[in-house]
Order: structure tokens, then C-alpha cells, then sequence
């Protein structure tokens, strides 16, 4: 773990590296979870991470190749208006397994001043749900559905709630 990297994104990164990241991710992780013509209907240009480059933490190797993404920040459903959001965490499948994804949420945590935040996860992503309840979050109850044109997919909130939000959290640094 201690030759990866967890830093913020900047201008100068490469972010057709980190949309291939969300392209692979998904195609892998996401087989048998969702229709796999929605899954073939995606390409990288699907993804546009340049757009949130101040809210997003990259995971590289030493060698600078980006290998995660968890872009995070104020809440996009107007319900929750004042919580935070993780929007997305995605880690290369080969480098699944090593704490990247775990320290990319983490990072954000720290990040992120709202006491309540949340996260929209496929209800059928059991591998997912059970990092994110590791990182003190719970089932909201809530269920999103959002139909395709491939079919319907089916995903739940988790919220997190936490009297010192942000770096107090307790959470480590990127650099450990």
C-alpha cells in the first residue's frame, strides 16, 4: 500500500487516464449488476472527471500511472442540501484489494465539512456497501431507480453522520 499515492487532482493531469479508470472499473465491476447493453453503450468519453478537478483525489503508483478516483462535494439532490457527496470511487480492478479505495473515501471524508454525507451505490453491489459501512456509513432506506434504455437500475443511499466532519474525523493522511 505504501507505493501508491492518494493526492488531489490537478490541471496537468491526465484525464483521459482518469476516465479510462471509470470506463474500466465499471465494465469489470459492474458485470451481472447492471444490463450488459448499458455496460457495452459506455465509452471513456462517457466520463468527464476534468470537470470536478478541485473535489477529486487520484490514487497513483509510484510511478505516477492512475490507478483510483473518488470525486466528492456539496450534495446534487436537492433533498439533502447542505450534506456532502461522495460522488464516485473507482479503483482499477487489478489494484482492487489494497486499501486504495478505501483511502481515496477516506480522503474525501477529511475533505468534505458537512456533518451528514452521503453516497448513491447499485443495491446490488454487496462488495461496495460493505466498504462503505466499514467507513461509518448506513443505509439511508432510500432507493433510487433510474431507468435505461437497457433496463432499470436499482440503487440505494448511504449516509454517514458525523459530529466532527472533515480532517477531526480521525482519518489518516494521504501520506500514510
Amino acid at each position: 500500500m505504501n507505493a501508491f499515492r492518494i493526492t488531489p487532482a490537478c490541471p496537468s493531469d491526465d484525464f483521459k487516464a482518469v476516465a479510462a479508470v471509470y470506463w474500466r472499473t465499471w465494465r469489470t465491476s459492474y458485470r451481472n449488476l447492471v444490463p450488459a447493453a448499458y455496460l457495452a453503450s459506455l465509452t471513456p468519453a462517457t466520463w468527464h472527471p476534468e470537470t470536478r478537478i478541485e473535489t477529486t483525489l487520484l490514487a497513483k503508483t509510484a510511478t505516477g500511472r492512475i490507478v483510483g478516483v473518488c470525486a466528492y462535494g456539496p450534495a446534487r439532490r436537492p433533498a439533502r442540501a447542505g450534506q456532502g457527496e461522495v460522488y464516485s470511487l473507482y479503483v482499477l480492478p487489478e489494484f482492487q484489494g489494497q486499501g486504495l479505495g478505501r483511502r481515496l473515501l477516506q480522503g474525501a471524508l477529511a475533505r468534505l465539512t458537512q456533518p451528514t454525507c452521503y453516497l448513491v451505490v447499485l443495491a446490488a453491489n454487496h462488495g461496495a456497501q460493505h466498504l462503505y459501512a466499514d467507513c461509518g456509513f448506513v443505509p439511508s432506506g432510500e432507493r433510487v431507480t433510474s431507468p435505461t434504455p437497457f433496463g432499470t437500475l436499482v440503487e440505494m443511499i448511504m449516509e454517514r453522520h458525523d459530529e466532527k466532519p472533515g480532517a477531526a474525523a480521525g482519518f489518516p493522511s494521504e501520506s500514510e
